[in-house]
């Protein structure tokens, strides 16, 4: 059992130092490819959330409680998938500088969406559809806040 840990620490060491070592044009591109990858899944799941708390799809308790597992889980991917700072690169990318520059705040919206996501997995939970709504539009709300910091405008 000692070797998944090992494994582990030495990811996050692996990771670290990519993080602050400059990256050659193909890690850039993958790093980028990482995140919008995670970023891509996380609105799939939203969409049809969103969806069902406007209105606009028939409400499914359990499809909220599956994609409500997910975004909890690629929330937490977040941290990770921005650790390379790919600014010094020629990258398309709709990630502003500020992600870089300002690691509080960007950490902080991370963590406002990882809390977010967990407070729709818990009232997926109940069954209640009023509550069910709200987290979903507490969720869209944090997930927007953050684009609005840290995402080219659209």
């Amino acid at each position: 059992m000692i070797r998944p840990k090992l494994f582990a620490a030495f990811a996050l060491l692996t990771l670290s130092g990519y993080a602050a070592a400059d990256l050659s044009p193909e890690q850039a591109e993958r790093a980028v490819e990482t995140r919008q990858s995670v970023l891509h899944l996380m609105g799939w799941n939203m969409a049809p959330l969103g969806a069902m708390a406007r209105g606009r799809m028939d409400f499914d308790a359990e499809r909220v409680e599956t994609n409500a597992g997910r975004l909890l889980a690629l929330s937490r991917m977040l941290s990770d998938a921005f650790a390379a700072d790919t600014r010094a690169n020629d990258v398309s990318t709709e990630a502003l500088d500020a992600i870089w520059e300002q690691p509080e705040a960007f950490a902080s919206k991370i963590e406002a969406t990882i809390e977010a996501s967990n407070r729709l997995l818990t009232v997926a939970g109940t069954a209640d559809e009023g509550a069910m709504r709200e987290a979903i539009g507490n969720l869209g709300s944090t997930c927007g806040s953050c684009h609005d910091d840290f995402r080219v405008d659209d």
